[in-house]
């Protein structure tokens, strides 16, 4: 079957992405323009013939005019009636590459037409892609906002809000050497297509992120696992609603209204990682970000926080407006002002303490400064470790900047300091300011979870690691740094690799053989055991014992420890505040499974087996009739575990009758059987396998069924189906 000429396909294309009657003098001036009037329409009859040969009567015509009869799909189409409501399906199309290569001869009518029509194409995916990544910046998706500007540069390379895109994405997902990159080529190719520098805007965009001091973390290198592994980076995932109200505060402290953010949540739950993302958007957006932080008090040195944030204030803008008097002052805190300001004093002898208030005034004068030249963002992370001397200089600091545009920006971790700590009483003093706000950060979720792995490893099916995100999350129960840390510890041990071209994680096949113990991060362990070696002697002592028993009522503690109920309370309570343990309907449990492990992991076995004891000892004693049976399961395992054959003997018993009358048989059994190995002699042996043949017979059993252990592990093992993800060998 011939196929049509070039001439041909053009005409099916003009009649296709332009609609409608079309007269015969038009389109044969559109094709054959440069031939005579009638060698052209001889040429259009032609043309029609052929196409009526190959497609069948889907042109329409008379002796006036000629339309298609019929609706035509293509590609072009579907992108004219997706873009603006469906930006995303309708880039899908490769609109870039519109009639690419296609070209005929003598018809420059037909050429004006494809150029006009390519132009208005290119202009709505144009608009369509800067829509999805504003929308995207919105949304702290910076890969996807890479992605997007990257595409918009390969359609116009010489677009400059593409490339501030690209820029500014790069570095607000942390990369700063890549932002510089793309900058550096973007420059490259307007220079030498227009011999033109960028705009005003982008350059001031690479000189800020030129001159942000944020600290990079550098990989190991010498860690061989780490340099093959993947980043572990992900969009700021879960968070939309923090995010919208910093931005909401930014934005008035722009307008010149001073601001104070706290940011708390438990420790792995992305104070910093929240608070780090808003910091390089302020520096993005024109702003002064200067940080410090707490440590320990311990360690700690009076001022340190800070000193931090003045010693990032000797570049900043608008420092030379301070008055050299009060920068004077400062220099106590910063000796190394003088190598910017040689000529300044030496300033007079701490004589006076009458004359402290000075100090602080030059650092107050100094912030207003730089907030003079533009809004300041001051930010301080673990607040909860300031000293004294911080807390104070930070409250006066804090009252005298209100009328100023400064955004005050602090984290700290709940329960991680004394409730009469100086940085307890900063924290309380700023909630109650007018202007404040607190930023309260919870766990993941189990789907949002899903979606940080999904990211991270680039998982290409739709439903690809869910189940493997379920366990996750079960084991972290959605904390993110747990989650990352327990993740690298699975790559480390060989559970998973990364595909080199796609970036998309595989479970090796090796790892499928059998049931696999589901780690735990070493890394999470050591800081939930710094965490503990913190604590003062009785509440890691009542910690241990919450973590032994698996929850614990304060008479317990009371009795365990030698102290009063009240001060049992008390002690769980500070345990509470630390985020160490829950109290649940007057029973205080470790407040997440890894933290009675790390607790438990910590205890030599001879330390252990008395705790056990200690508590079946105690529970024996406080033991009420009308709650044997219920507590005679507790007494039973503990004095199994503490080395007390004959108390966990009599309440194994106690604890499998209570079972039977549940019609718990298995549970039972499992009671008996612990009974059987504590007996002590022929005649107690006798009598528990007299009544574990009762039991079989009330269950109707002929045999003992297997049994799952008592007081099982954390975490079931990782089972084949748990690896929702690629297998390779």
């Amino acid at each position: 079957m011939p196929q049509p000429g070039a001439k041909g396909l053009a005409l099916l294309t003009y009649l296709v992405l332009e609609p409608g009657p079309h007269t015969r003098e038009e389109l044969a001036g559109l094709l054959w323009g440069e031939s005579p009037e009638a060698e052209a329409r001889a040429s259009l009859r032609q043309a029609l013939k052929q196409l009526r040969t190959v497609l069948g009567e889907i042109i329409r015509c008379d002796r006036a005019v000629i339309e298609l009869a019929v609706t035509v799909e293509c590609e072009v189409a579907t992108f004219r009636g997706l873009v603006a409501g469906e930006p995303q399906r309708a880039l899908t199309t490769d609109i870039p590459r519109f009639l690419a290569g296609f070209s005929i001869r003598h018809a420059p009518q037909f050429d004006e037409w494809v150029s006009a029509t390519r132009r208005d194409l290119l202009q709505r995916f144009e608009h369509a892609i800067s829509s999805m990544a504003r929308e995207a910046m919105g949304q702290c998706r910076w890969r996807d906002v890479v992605d997007l500007a990257d595409r918009w540069l390969r359609c116009d390379p010489l677009s400059d809000e593409a490339a501030r895109l690209a820029v500014e994405a790069r570095y607000l997902s942390g990369d700063r050497g890549a932002a510089l990159t793309r900058f550096n080529e973007y420059r490259a190719v307007l220079a030498r297509e227009t011999g033109c520098e960028p705009s005003r805007e982008l350059l001031n965009l690479v000189r800020r992120v030129e001159a942000d001091a944020a600290p990079t973390s550098a990989r190991p290198i010498t860690d061989e696992w780490y340099a093959r592994a993947p980043s572990f980076k992900t969009s700021l995932i879960g968070r939309q609603l923090e995010w919208t109200s910093l931005l909401k505060d930014w934005k008035a402290v722009r307008r010149g209204a001073g601001r104070i953010v706290l940011i708390e949540g438990e420790a792995g739950v992305g104070k910093s990682r929240l608070a780090e993302e808003f910091l390089r958007w302020v520096v993005a957006e024109g702003g002064t970000v200067l940080r410090g932080r707490g440590y320990d008090v311990r360690p700690g040195i009076p001022y340190e926080p800070v000193v931090e944030v003045l010693r990032e204030a000797i570049g900043a803008p608008g420092l030379a407006g301070t008055a050299p008097e009060w920068l004077t002052e400062v220099t106590r805190l910063l000796p190394e002002l003088r190598q910017r300001f040689p000529a300044l004093p030496e300033p007079g002898a701490a004589t006076d303490p009458a004359e402290g208030w000075r100090l602080f005034e030059g650092v107050v004068q100094l912030v207003l400064a730089l907030a003079a030249e533009r809004p300041v963002v001051i930010s301080l992370d673990d607040l909860q470790w300031c000293d004294d001397d911080s807390c104070n200089l930070l409250r006066f600091l804090i009252r005298r900047t209100e009328q100023a545009p400064v955004f005050w920006l602090g984290t700290f971790c709940l329960g991680e300091f004394e409730r009469d700590a100086a940085s307890a009483r900063l924290c309380r003093v700023l909630r109650a300011q007018q202007h404040a706000s607190v930023v309260s950060l919870g766990p993941l979720t189990e789907e949002e979870l899903w979606q940080m792995i999904r990211e991270m490893g680039h998982v290409s099916t739709p439903t690809g690691a869910r189940r493997f995100a379920t366990r996750i999350f079960g084991v972290t129960a959605g904390n993110p740094f747990y989650a990352i840390e327990l993740l690298k510890t699975m790559f480390a041990q060989g559970l998973f690799a990364v595909d080199e071209d796609s970036g998309e994680w595989t479970a090796l096949s090796g790892a499928m053989t059998g049931g696999i113990e589901f780690p735990v991060s070493r890394t999470v362990h050591d800081v939930i055991a710094e965490r503990i070696e913190r604590l003062p002697e009785q509440l890691n002592e009542v910690l241990i014992t919450i973590a032994v028993a698996g929850g614990c009522r304060t008479e317990v503690l009371s009795h365990v420890h030698g102290i009063s109920r009240l001060h049992a309370a008390a002690v769980g309570d500070a345990l509470a505040d630390r985020r160490l343990v829950v109290e649940e309907g007057g029973v205080y449990r470790c407040a997440h499974p890894v933290i009675a492990h790390v607790v438990r992991d910590g205890l030599t076995a001879t330390r252990r087996r008395e705790v056990h004891r200690t508590l079946a000892l105690a529970l024996e004693r406080l033991v009420i009739p009308d709650e044997g049976r219920d507590a005679a399961r507790e007494i039973a395992r503990h004095a199994d575990r503490g080395g007390e054959p004959a108390l966990a003997h009599r309440f194994a018993l106690v604890a499998s009758e209570g079972a039977v009358e549940r019609y718990a048989f298995a549970e039972a059994l499992s009671w008996l059987d612990l009974a059987a190995s504590n007996a002590r002699g022929p005649a107690e042996g006798s009598a528990v396998n007299r009544l574990t043949a009762n039991v079989l017979e009330a269950a109707g059993w002929s045999e003992v069924p297997p049994l799952t252990k008592l007081g099982g592990p954390i975490t079931r093992e990782l089972e084949r189906e748990d690896f929702d993800l690629p297998v390779r060998s």
